[in-house]
């Protein structure tokens, strides 16, 4: 009887230990579990296995010694979001990385009454790509299909609902995407203008490029431009005289002083 109980047992133990090493885990990356923290979603557990960049399971001395690399880990959950296991990357190559992941997955989740953190991502990731020189093409495309996805679910987002920063980034992505997609959105940004939701220098800034897009002189002077020899020069300007006046009225200072940035003049007189 005993040797029957014992093999049960066994079977017993050996089927428990099969079904743990089988546990399906999700991977998400540190600001999806910021965002379960938040929400009061994500539980860390007492036996974590921490994994260095080769697969090589870590002693608690030697994970508490990467521990600055953690934001550039993956995360790995169970289907409680209980935290299983964490693999780190390479920091520099999963920085990059990470910035090219959606900001969100699923559309149908969004809160549009929230979109603060969201679109405060996609404003870091925008001015990243800048800020690094990358200049990466596809992470500018991920920024404005998840722009777009926004404003078709929600409509254009106010300051109660996305904040200035939020705000900020909606214009920066459009400003910052193709000629159509700026003529496509000017007219939902300017209403957000009107409103108080966006600064009137943004849409001064982008009517200007909508202006050079289509060929046209400019009305503010915010547009500089390379020439062939390599220099900055500002780009051609309707009624230069007045300009100074155009530019008040958007918030913006006199363009003398905004030319100096790129070590140009403008002595044009202004008409009062």
């Amino acid at each position: 009887m005993n040797k029957y109980i014992l093999v049960l047992i066994t079977c017993l133990f050996l089927f428990s230990c099969k079904e743990k090493e089988e546990e399906k885990l999700t991977r998400i990356n540190y600001e999806e579990m910021t965002d379960l923290i938040l929400v009061n979603d994500f539980t860390m557990s007492d036996d974590v296995a921490y994994y260095d960049k080769e697969g090589k399971l870590l002693t608690t001395t030697e994970k508490d010694a990467l521990s600055e690399d953690l934001p550039y880990a993956n995360w790995f959950v169970n289907d409680q979001n209980v935290l299983r296991k964490v693999e780190f990357q390479d920091p520099e190559l999963a920085r990059i990385a990470l910035k090219k992941e959606p900001v969100f997955k699923d559309i149908n989740k969004v809160d549009c009454s929230n979109l603060n953190r969201i679109l405060e991502r996609i404003y870091d990731r925008d001015q990243e790509n800048r800020t690094d020189n990358l200049m990466d093409e596809e992470l500018d495309l991920n920024n404005l299909k998840s722009v777009e996805q926004i404003l078709a679910k929600c409509g254009m987002p106010n300051v109660d609902t996305a904040g200035d920063k939020g705000m900020s980034a909606i214009w920066l992505v459009i400003q910052h995407a193709s000629a159509d997609k700026r003529t496509k959105y000017f007219p939902q940004l300017l209403e957000a203008a009107k409103k108080g939701d966006l600064e009137r220098q943004d849409i001064a800034l982008m009517q200007d490029r909508m202006l050079m897009d289509a060929g046209k002189q400019q009305l503010y002077g915010s547009q500089i431009t390379m020439n062939e020899d390599g220099n900055y020069e500002l780009y051609d300007l309707k009624e230069p005289s007045k300009v100074d006046s155009r530019r008040a009225i958007m918030g913006l200072g006199p363009l003398s002083e905004y030319v100096v940035f790129w070590d140009l003049e403008f002595n044009v007189a202004q008409e009062k």
